[in-house]
């Protein structure tokens, strides 16, 4: 037997013509029956609309308006903010490219700084550079001066050991008995030089440009950096003086020699600068010094203008005064 296999179009088709079924005549008496309606009250219905009240009736209408006007408000406000937001941001960016310029110019003028800086440290190195030369020239000279003293002072060490004569008149050791005075004397003129190299050290250097060019000093403690050592203050022959060891320990009674021209000029170099009380050596303002046995013999000294003036006995006639 063949089945005949249909689509879901032919089932449809079929169903369709299939016959409507009819209901049975008691199914509406039935339906009537089972429905129980309320007992009327017997006044007239009256409508649920009409017992509300009006703002219940309006109430959803009224939540929904406000519902919505805050919305807009809420809106508006933060749309106000926003646009506020917005200005503050445009104004600090505004602001930031202000500060960033001010940061470059601020770099620029440090590099300027820094620059003028640089240049003044140079011209610093280079003028103390000047003075370094300076002071080497000076050094120079001091180590010059100190090899013709040292040569003068062998010079002097050699004569001092020749067996003096004793109808001498111009040499001063030859009346001293005591060998050792010899010695001392050398020493004190030695002492005499260096004050007064330093004296006038000290008068030709003003690192600090404090107006003492060509001034001499006003006493020895000024002299500390030009002098090596304060015991060159005390004659070797000063018995009654001991000298310091250092300038912190230095006081006036470490100090045989007398300071003569304090703040003076070097425009007349034959102003005494120092004396030895012992000896009767005196260093002039140029930095030489004169043996006290030339005293009333090749030189005398005269006061004019309150300063002591070195005055040879016969000058040369061809020297310029000596006041």
């Amino acid at each position: 037997m063949k089945v005949k296999i249909m689509n879901d179009e032919q089932i449809e088709r079929v169903l369709r013509k299939a016959p409507r079924p009819t209901a049975p005549a008691c199914l509406l008496g039935e339906l009537q029956s089972n429905i129980a309606l309320p007992r009327g009250s017997g006044s007239p219905a009256v409508t649920q609309s009409e017992t509300r009240p009006f703002v219940r009736r309006w109430l959803p209408a009224i939540s929904f308006a406000a519902i919505i006007l805050s919305c807009i408000v809420a809106i508006g406000v933060q749309t106000s903010q926003i646009v506020g937001l917005q200005r503050e941001n445009a104004s600090l960016r505004a602001a930031t490219q202000d500060l960033e310029k001010l940061r470059l110019e601020n770099a620029e003028y440090q590099k300027l700084v820094a620059a003028h800086e640089e240049l003044r440290a140079l011209q610093k190195d280079f003028a103390e550079l000047q003075d370094l030369r300076k002071e080497v020239a000076q050094l120079r000279a001091q180590q010059q001066e100190a090899d013709r003293l040292r040569a003068q002072n062998q010079q002097l060490l050699a004569a001092s050991r020749v067996p003096a004569q004793p109808n001498s008149e111009d040499d001063f050791f030859a009346r001293t008995e005591d060998p050792s005075a010899k010695a001392q004397s050398i020493a004190c003129i030695n002492n005499l030089k260096q004050i007064g190299l330093s004296a006038r050290v000290w008068a030709n250097d003003d690192p600090y440009n404090l107006g003492r060019k060509d001034v001499l000093p006003p006493n020895f403690l000024s002299m500390s950096n030009e002098l090596s050592t304060p015991k060159v203050l005390v004659c070797p022959a000063d018995k009654a003086r001991k000298p310091a060891t250092s300038w912190q320990e230095f006081s006036p009674s470490n100090v045989s020699y007398e300071f003569l021209n304090p703040n003076g000029s070097e425009t007349n170099p034959y102003v005494l600068l120092t004396r030895c009380p012992v000896h009767g050596h005196v260093g002039l303002s140029d930095g030489s010094v004169q043996q006290g046995s030339g005293l009333g013999r090749t030189f005398t000294i005269t006061i004019k203008d309150g300063k002591q003036i070195f005055t040879p006995v016969n000058p040369p006639a061809n020297t310029a005064s000596f006041e």
